[in-house]
C-alpha cells in the first residue's frame, strides 16, 4: 500500500514538473518586499541624494559660480540648435573654455553671433562667399530674420526650430526682437565633476542594498537564463533594435508635440548632466553609473519590483514606464518640458517592460538590453559630443 502511494505521488510529481515553458512569475507573497525596496529605492534617491548635494554645494572644489555671460556659453554649447548674441566686450572676456564647444560666426554691431560647433546648418544660412574675392562675411539678412521678425524659425528648412538665448541684464540691441529664452545669472551650481561623484555615490548606496533586498529574484532569473545561452545574443540584439525604433518614434512625436505647444525640443535636464559628467575630470564615476550600476537598479525597481505588485502585466507595464520616466524628469521647468524632452524616457520605460515581459520575466534580459543602449550613448556621447 505504501509503495503504491509512493508511486502516484512520484507520477503526481512528474505531471507538477510539466509546466509551461512561460509561467506566470507573479509571487503574491513577494509583494511586502517589492514595496520595501521601491520605498528603500525612492528615500535613498530624494533624501539620501538630497543631503549628499547639500553636502557637495558647500565643499570647496565642487561648485562654481557662472556669470550670465558664461551662462550664456553653457546653453549654446550644450544646444545644437542654439543661437546668442552677447557684447563683444564679454565674448572676449569668456569664450576661452568654451572653445571647442561654441563659435562665433561673425561680430555685428558690437555683437557676438554665437552658434553651436556641432551646428551643421548656420554656414549655409548665415554666411556668404563672394565668389571672385572668396571673402566670407554675415548675412544680416538672414540673422536679422532669426532674431528680428522671425521670419526665420528652423536650420535651413529642417524640423529643428532655432532656440534663441540672450542675457536678462544684458543690453539688447534694437534690431533683436525675437522670442527667446531669457538668461540669467550669476548662479552657483555644482560642478559636473561634483554632479559624476553624486550619481556614483548614490548607486554606491542603492546597489547593495537592492540586489539584497531582491538576491533571490536576481539569482533565480540568473540560473533561468544560463540555461538559453544560445539565445543571449538574440535576445539582446533585437531589443536593442526595438530601443532603435522607440528612440526614432519619441523623437518625432516630441517634435510634434513641439510644435503644437510652441516649445522647441532640448536635451532633458538628466541627460545634460550625464553629458556634462561625461566631459569632466569624473567621466570615470559617471561610465560607472550610467553603463552598470544604474541600468542593474533601474531593472530591479522598475521592472522586477513594480512589475511585482501587479498580476496584471499590462497594468505593471504602463505603470512602470510612467515611473520610470518621471523619474528621470525631476529637473525639468515643467510638466510640458517633461512631456516634450523626456518622451525618450517614458518610451524606453516602456520597452525595457516590454523586453521583460516577453523574455518570461526575465530580469537579466531587461539589464543587458538596458547596459548595451547606455554603453552605446556613452560611448557616441565620449566620441561624437
Amino acid at each position: 500500500m505504501d509503495k503504491q502511494k509512493e508511486i502516484i505521488e512520484f507520477e503526481d510529481l512528474f505531471k507538477n514538473e510539466k509546466q509551461p515553458k512561460k509561467p506566470n512569475k507573479y509571487q503574491p507573497d513577494r509583494k511586502g518586499t517589492y514595496l520595501t525596496t521601491i520605498f528603500v529605492y525612492f528615500i535613498v534617491m530624494f533624501v539620501v541624494a538630497g543631503l549628499l548635494f547639500i553636502a557637495l554645494q558647500n565643499i570647496p572644489g565642487y561648485q562654481q559660480t557662472y556669470t550670465e555671460s558664461e551662462l550664456i556659453f553653457e546653453n549654446i554649447a550644450y544646444d545644437i540648435n542654439g543661437i546668442a548674441i552677447i557684447t563683444n566686450t564679454d565674448y572676449e572676456e569668456y569664450h576661452e573654455p568654451y572653445d571647442d564647444f561654441v563659435i562665433n560666426i561673425d561680430i555685428y554691431n558690437d555683437y557676438a553671433i554665437l552658434v553651436n560647433a556641432d551646428n551643421e546648418y548656420y554656414s549655409d544660412m548665415l554666411l556668404i562667399t563672394d565668389i571672385e574675392t572668396e571673402i566670407v562675411t554675415l548675412n544680416t539678412d538672414a540673422l536679422l530674420a532669426i532674431i528680428g521678425d522671425m521670419s526665420i524659425t528652423t536650420w535651413d528648412g529642417q524640423e529643428e526650430l532655432i532656440n534663441i538665448y540672450a542675457g536678462k541684464n544684458q543690453p539688447l540691441p534694437y534690431f533683436f526682437a525675437a522670442d527667446y529664452y531669457e538668461v540669467e545669472g550669476p548662479i552657483t551650481k555644482v560642478t559636473d565633476f561634483g554632479n559624476s561623484i553624486l550619481n556614483f555615490s548614490v548607486y554606491i548606496v542603492l546597489l547593495p542594498l537592492i540586489f539584497f533586498m531582491l538576491k533571490v529574484d536576481f539569482v533565480g532569473d540568473f540560473n533561468e537564463f544560463k540555461t538559453i545561452k544560445s539565445q543571449w545574443l538574440p535576445i539582446i540584439l533585437i531589443g536593442y533594435v526595438y530601443i532603435l525604433l522607440g528612440s526614432v518614434l519619441s523623437n518625432y512625436a516630441s517634435t510634434f508635440l513641439g510644435d503644437i505647444f510652441g516649445i522647441a525640443p532640448s536635451e532633458a535636464i538628466n541627460q545634460l548632466t550625464i553629458i556634462g559628467g561625461l566631459n569632466s575630470t569624473g567621466a570615470v564615476f559617471m561610465i560607472l553609473s550610467a553603463v552598470v550600476m544604474g541600468p542593474i537598479v533601474e531593472e530591479l525597481i522598475f521592472r522586477k519590483a513594480m512589475f511585482g505588485l501587479f498580476e496584471n502585466g499590462k497594468i505593471a507595464l504602463v505603470v512602470s514606464a510612467v515611473l520610470f520616466g518621471s523619474i528621470h524628469l525631476i529637473g525639468e521647468p515643467s510638466i510640458l518640458d517633461a512631456l516634450i524632452n523626456g518622451l525618450s524616457y517614458y518610451t524606453m520605460g516602456f520597452i525595457f517592460g516590454y523586453i521583460y515581459l516577453k523574455n518570461n520575466k526575465n530580469i537579466i534580459a531587461s539589464i543587458s538590453v538596458h547596459i548595451l543602449s547606455n554603453l552605446i550613448s556613452v560611448i557616441a556621447i565620449l566620441f561624437f559630443y
